[in-house]
């Protein structure tokens, strides 16, 4: 009597020797390929010198993008060539005439995939360790958990990214196409939120720019290489990625039992899928042409956004229906109808969003309903490679009177819309002023509206609302003044080699005391003014307090900037008194020479950002005359005072260029109204 062992069944059907063998002779090369780069890794490490060791809290500050990109392209590549035999007519009738089940073949390609791809991964991982170890005197210094994170994140990628190939390889007949197919879809996520946002902020009067509380860069895993220098992937991250995997392991062994065997070759396994490929094919060329044409038009036009969104929808279809078909010759009398009813679908899905008659562009909460506002968006600072948010309740305000401020100025700039360039806010404007609003209503809602208005024509509103001091904290940061601070570099706005220190605990109390105030007294006048700064404050402090639970960081060498205003006259009279004033100032003496250039701006509705500009006055390309003066009193009030650029249509300006006697030049910039008695007498001939 033969006795049959438990599981032998099992253990031949699903890891049958014959093919595992088969697949490791024919495709393991890649697997070596994948360790070979991979190695890169340790190598790069173990030849690394530096004059000092740098600690680094993960192993992607190590060529990390260049990893994930192994991570993206190989494993697809391996699941092209081991998933071959169902694209291909002759392999496929081969395979699936074995006695074999489909979700046998199905496994036993799976494991030979995972094997190629975590075997290289894990190897890596272990030479790493021991390049480590045995360094006497590494550039790099981290710990296991580093090690071991960057494992686990590339393996979890490579697994989705082989995973997604055979998922989509079961409804695709064409080995090319299906590769295309897997970085279209790795794509889309990011098509969709970054191209559709811009139609909605391109016709959506009020849709504010990343309103979104995530990078669009990371929501796509191509993209996401060029985001690695600033957002290391989380376990949350992964967390998503390792259940798409699960996912579509679920689904291959779904799709791979209803695909017929002569859908080899063909380009769309299914037809059920051959709807969604089309629409959502032609979709995405709709969205990139439409973006295309918007970011082109003359005088931001939205016409040719519309012009743009039909010829993407003709050429969409047609390309859809080209590769469907595998041919070019798809007239038919039902092409006409069925591009009617996807044209109709899409044009829906652009415009139902930006319509009137939903609401949004004429929406202002009542004053009743708000509970909190907040002016000028999210607030992030760059900490250890990357950028975090802080926490938004700081920058709230529930003062009523501010509030009514703001609603004021909301409500005017919606009645006044039809007027504000509605179908494109981009287009560069005169006085222009970006206002980001957001609503905490009493029933737990977030409204959101961002605009670009012209600030002179909504001058009153403005003004009351910038004279709040909750605007002005928010907006010029003193909120980090209140932080502990462990000194303050005080640099000249004139030449960058004139600065001061202060580390002396009661000066630095005194000195964030005085700018505080100075920035909370300042008039809507001092806020609008052109002048340039006197100097720069960089204020170094620990952000800690300001960063949500989640987000606190060790760094203690964070800082902000603020901006020392001719204005601030009580800070500016402390500078004197505390003998640092002097040492930022440039003497006249240091000066030999001033020249004087005179630059026209007339171009109407087309504003042009005018600024100090070296280029000008150096290269002269229109061949504009120059005036030089040694007079020291021309020269001494030129030390005084100069304008900082912005953006304007018209205007008459002097670009000027201080010659310092040891070879340092100084450039800066003068409106014509600005000129004294004695400036405009050298100028007279300009």
């Amino acid at each position: 009597m033969k006795w049959r062992v438990p599981g032998m069944t099992f253990n031949r059907l699903y890891f049958n020797r014959g093919i595992l063998y088969q697949n490791f002779r024919q495709h393991g090369w890649l697997g070596i390929v994948y360790l070979l780069l991979l190695l890169t890794l340790p190598l790069f490490i173990g030849t690394e010198y530096r004059d000092y060791t740098e600690d680094i809290s993960t192993l992607f500050k190590v060529n990390g993008e260049f990893h994930w990109f192994l991570a993206i392209t190989v494993p697809v590549v391996m699941a092209l060539f081991l998933f071959r035999y169902i694209q291909a007519g002759g392999p496929a009738d081969v395979y699936h005439s074995l006695p074999l089940k489909r979700r046998h073949l199905l496994t036993m390609n799976l494991m030979t995939g995972y094997v190629m791809i975590l075997v290289p991964i894990w190897i890596t991982a272990g030479v790493t360790k021991w390049v480590s170890v045995a360094l006497n005197e590494p550039a790099y210094v981290f710990n296991d958990s580093a090690i071991w994170m960057w494992g686990v994140t590339i393996s979890i990628v490579s697994l989705f990214m082989f995973t997604l190939t055979v998922a989509v390889g079961m409804c695709i007949g064409q080995s090319i196409l299906q590769g295309l197919t897997v970085y279209g879809i790795s794509l889309i996520p990011l098509i969709f939120w970054g191209v559709f946002g811009l139609h909605l902020k391109h016709y959506l009067f009020g849709y504010p720019e990343n309103i979104f509380r995530f990078k669009i860069e990371t929501i796509s895993p191509i993209s996401r290489v060029s985001s690695f220098s600033y957002a290391i992937p989380g376990w949350g991250e992964l967390s998503i990625y390792a259940g798409m995997t699960v996912l579509m392991i679920v689904l291959s062994y779904l799709f791979y039992r209803k695909r017929h065997v002569e859908s080899a070759t063909q380009a769309i396994a299914f037809r059920i899928v051959k709807p969604i490929f089309r629409f959502g094919f032609m979709f995405t060329v709709v969205l990139l042409s439409g973006a295309y044409f918007s970011m082109i038009s003359p005088g931001d036009s939205g016409i040719w956004g519309v012009a743009g969104y039909i010829i993407g929808g003709v050429a969409g279809y047609i390309g859809a229906e080209m590769i469907i078909r595998k041919t070019w010759l798809i007239w038919n009398s039902s092409l006409l109808p069925h591009f009617a009813v996807y044209g109709i679908a899409t044009a829906l899905i652009l415009y139902v969003p930006v319509a009137d008659w939903n609401g949004y562009a004429t929406n202002v909460p009542s004053k009743d309903n708000v509970e909190k506002v907040r002016i000028g968006g999210d607030h992030t600072i760059y900490v250890d490679n990357q950028i975090v948010k802080l926490d938004d309740e700081q920058f709230y305000s529930n003062d009523m009177g501010y509030i009514d401020a703001v609603l004021a100025l909301h409500q005017k700039i919606v009645d006044f819309r039809q007027t504000l360039n509605e179908k494109g806010q981009s287009r560069i404007i005169p006085d222009q002023e970006s206002v980001r609003v957001d609503y905490k209503l009493k029933n737990g809602k977030t409204i959101s509206r961002q605009y670009i208005v012209q600030e002179s024509r909504f001058q009153q509103e403005f003004e009351h609302m910038k004279n709040f001091e909750d605007y002005k904290a928010v907006s010029y940061g003193t909120y980090a003044l209140d932080n502990d601070v462990r000194s303050i570099g005080i640099r000249s706005r004139l030449t960058s080699d004139r600065a001061v220190y202060i580390s002396n605990p009661q000066l630095i109390r005194e000195f964030k005391a005085l700018l505080k105030a100075e920035i909370l007294d300042q008039t809507y006048e001092d806020q609008k003014s052109h002048w340039e700064s006197y100097a720069s404050a960089e204020v170094y402090q620990d952000y800690r307090d300001g960063l949500s639970s989640k987000q606190i960081l060790d760094q203690p060498n964070l800082s902000s900037t603020y901006e020392i205003k001719p204005t601030y006259t009580r800070l500016i009279a402390w500078l004197k008194e505390n003998k640092l004033y002097d040492q930022l100032q440039v003497s006249v003496d240091e000066v030999a020479s001033a020249q004087f250039i005179k630059q026209e701006i007339n171009s109407p509705g087309k504003a042009i950002y005018v600024y100090p500009d070296p280029q000008f006055i150096d290269e002269n390309l229109k061949g504009n005359k120059k005036v030089a003066t040694k007079n020291k009193e021309i020269i001494s009030q030129l030390l005084q005072r100069q304008r900082s650029g912005y953006y304007t249509d018209q205007g008459i300006f002097y670009q000027i260029k201080l010659n310092f006697n040891k070879g340092q030049n100084v450039y800066m910039m003068l409106e014509e109204d600005d000129l004294t008695e004695g400036m405009r007498a050298i100028l007279i001939d300009l």
